[in-house]
């Protein structure tokens, strides 16, 4: 029965394939213009394969200076943060949605407080081992202003996360990002749709990431063979590393376009907080698929690892074509 369920299996497979195969077929051969390159937005002007989550939150505490400090001392490609605004309206380097895990004040948000009046981030349980260090630090502890980060580090390629929040926000994050000539070296956005439509409104020469909405479009037409039926106003498309998604034809297809494809991770690997890719294994399907960057809570990891292990480029396509 094993062997017949398997056969059948197989058979079923078999059958999909050919189908769907036929289908872009006759997709190309009734409508050929979906073979023309739809309009898309500028390729990023910095490579992606190395992003450091959040500074590298298992190297330091996430987003902050002195991790962010760390990030660039490794010469990473990408610092990835999240912004949030506080009661007086400044904009703020801060994941969470409450206080409850990085300063052990549940139901407390940022917008609870004035800039001055924030609390101290607390030292997590895998980072014990540089407590003292952590400690001595001054900013290692604080939670920084998004534009001292930008003053900074003025010319270091950033993905700048908008997450939730009100417009108001976005247009203060947009500003920020223009007021430091940072439009270049940003890539912004949220996987939320309607914050990526208050950036595309506001900001629209600041490249973009995918919303959820907009990604999962993408890889639909991608599955049916007609990925050029979505005019692309993003230039990265920042995607969990979930096995369906991991799809060589879909990053293959984007990165014709000029888009960028950064993986992160779903859950706490390696003791991270969530997000970023800690493995070599990982590390590893993640370059099988194609992607071009992996996102990481261990950027020291990932930067031996890429040494051996380079990860494919927007314009390998490119480089192909002139050969």
């Amino acid at each position: 029965m094993k062997e017949e369920a398997v056969s059948l299996s197989e058979k079923s497979n078999s059958t999909f394939s050919t189908r769907f195969k036929t289908t872009k077929q006759m997709l190309h051969r009734f409508f050929p213009w979906i073979k023309q390159p739809a309009a898309i937005a500028p390729k990023l002007g910095f490579t992606c394969g190395l992003m450091s989550h959040r500074g590298g939150s298992l190297e330091s505490i996430e987003n902050t200076l002195t991790g962010f400090r760390k990030s660039a001392k490794l010469e990473v490609d990408l610092l990835e943060m999240d912004i949030y605004m506080t009661k007086d309206g400044q904009c703020v380097v801060f994941h969470d949605s409450d206080l409850g895990r990085l300063c052990g004040l549940p139901g407390k948000k940022i917008s609870d407080f004035e800039y001055k009046d924030l609390p101290p981030l607390l030292v997590p349980s895998a980072l014990r081992s540089i407590e003292s260090e952590l400690n001595s630090d001054a900013d290692a502890r604080r939670i920084p202003l998004f534009e001292q980060v930008l003053k900074e580090f003025p010319t270091y390629p950033m993905q700048v996360d908008v997450k939730e929040g009100s417009e108001e926000m976005v247009i203060k994050v947009g500003n920020l990002i223009k007021s430091y000539n940072k439009e270049s070296t940003t890539v912004w956005g949220s996987f939320r749709h309607p914050q990526n439509q208050h950036c595309t409104k506001h900001r629209p020469t600041i490249p973009l990431f995918f919303s959820f909405p907009r990604a999962a479009l993408s890889y639909t037409l991608s599955y049916l063979g007609v990925p050029h039926w979505m005019r692309y106003r993003e230039s990265a498309l920042i995607v969990p590393d979930h096995p369906m998604l991991l799809k060589p034809w879909w990053f293959e297809d984007l990165n014709r376009m000029g888009i960028n494809v950064i993986v992160w991770g779903r859950g706490r690997d390696g003791g991270g907080p969530g997000g970023g890719v800690n493995t070599v294994e990982k590390f590893e399907r993640i370059r099988q698929s194609g992607a071009n960057g992996i996102c990481t809570d261990r950027p020291t990891l990932l930067k031996e690892w890429l040494k051996d292990n380079p990860l494919d480029k927007v314009d390998r396509f490119v480089t192909k074509r002139n050969n």
